[in-house]
């Protein structure tokens, strides 16, 4: 399964929006179209968002959508990307999103501004990002990410061609896989994702890195900074790695809905390590950890190997959704991403990781110290 610098002065959103729709997207959206779109997100989504948004901001972005769907007269396309984004994101799963980042069709080079005004209710930015129940360590990071495509459609003027771009800036450049660095006391394993690369290349570079990590015989910083998720089959692989496949935390996992019917998981590594490393992990998060490097973290964490440190993530505890399917409205034909499964995993009821939430969380500062010092002084032993 896969799982899984300048700054706008005095301008008014209203009117931001009104100047990107006519060169970013397609014309007004009257009122028919509206009432079609939320007739068909109401059919898709089900009792799923009635029983997730219930606090004040769900209630509120879900009366924003339905007062535009009321009114008679034309919308712009932008203001109701925007409108429609804002009540899915208030279930509190970046899996559920309206993509921005395909809508513009040019981008900016320019630096996003601070954490702090990115994550700011009031300014053009935050309305693209995560709600409020994600913390703001991750909206801020969520938002530096997507910033090339977000300030374009929030007024700034655009630096290049989206696709011009793409083509260029990435070709002939190798995707990186994962490494093992050495810090000395330390060794560090890096996975910037779960689902990048083929399996072939993962599982060539996986062992090349499992074999430098037992050659080291050091400690294991585990840094899953970025890591968006992917692949279960490659998240089992590293868990494999640390702990042994009898004693990892319970798992299921269905389809996306209320009805609770999942079935057990049973280990399914793309790779298998005959003989689990031994020694204590430190598992590094930050802001854009996501799906299954946090069901990694979770499990490290509960086999007692692995404390977990960094910045609160996009996720928490508990499982989280994945494989999230394109869906294209009627009326106005915008494009939303909607989850398809679901993994609940461990005895954990569903809860925050117990991480710095701030906007300008920095995991590569006083928590990376943390983690260090953690990871020095542990007196854990291998797993048994």
């Amino acid at each position: 399964m896969r799982e899984c610098g300048l700054r706008l002065m005095g301008v008014a959103f209203g009117l931001c929006l009104s100047w990107q729709v006519s060169s970013q997207m397609p014309g007004p959206v009257d009122g028919d179209s509206r009432r079609s779109d939320v007739s068909f997100l109401d059919s898709l989504l089900g009792p799923r968002m009635t029983e997730s948004v219930r606090d004040a901001d769900g209630l509120a972005a879900r009366d924003a959508l339905l007062e535009a769907m009321l009114d008679e007269g034309p919308l712009q396309a932008l203001e109701w990307a925007v409108l429609v984004h804002g009540w899915l994101r208030a279930a509190g799963d970046p899996h559920m999103r309206v993509p921005f980042d395909r809508l513009a069709r040019s981008r900016s080079s320019l630096p996003p501004p601070d954490a702090v005004e990115l994550v700011d209710s009031g300014g053009p930015w935050s309305r693209f990002g995560p709600g409020s129940r994600v913390a703001p360590s991750a909206r801020a990071a969520w938002l530096v990410r997507t910033w090339p495509w977000i300030s374009v459609l929030a007024g700034h003027v655009s630096v290049g061609s989206a696709d011009s771009l793409r083509s260029h800036g990435t070709a002939g450049v190798e995707v990186p896989v994962m490494e093992v660095l050495d810090h000395g006391a330390f060794v560090r394993w890096a996975i910037p994702g779960f689902g990048l690369g083929s399996d072939r290349e993962f599982g060539k570079s996986f062992r090349r890195c499992v074999r430098r990590l037992r050659r080291s015989e050091k400690p294991v910083m585990l840094d899953l900074r970025g890591n968006l998720g992917g692949f279960r089959t490659r998240r089992h692989a590293v868990l494999g790695a640390f702990v042994r496949a009898e004693e990892w935390s319970d798992e299921w996992e269905g389809a996306w809905s209320m009805d609770g019917d999942f079935e057990r998981v049973s280990p399914a590594p793309l790779i298998r390590v005959s003989r689990p490393l031994e020694g204590p992990v430190a598992v590094l998060l930050d802001g854009l950890s996501f799906s299954a490097s946090l069901l990694l973290a979770q499990s490290l964490e509960e086999s007692g190997r692995a404390g977990v440190f960094g910045c609160a993530p996009l996720g928490g505890r508990g499982g989280c959704s994945g494989n999230p399917v394109s869906a294209i409205l009627p009326g106005s034909g915008l494009e939303v991403l909607v989850p398809s499964r679901q993994t609940e995993l461990g005895s954990f009821p569903p809860s925050p990781f117990s991480l710095p939430s701030d906007a300008g969380c920095n995991a590569g500062s006083e928590e990376w110290n943390r983690a260090v010092l953690w990871l020095l002084s542990s007196d854990l032993g291998p797993a048994r």
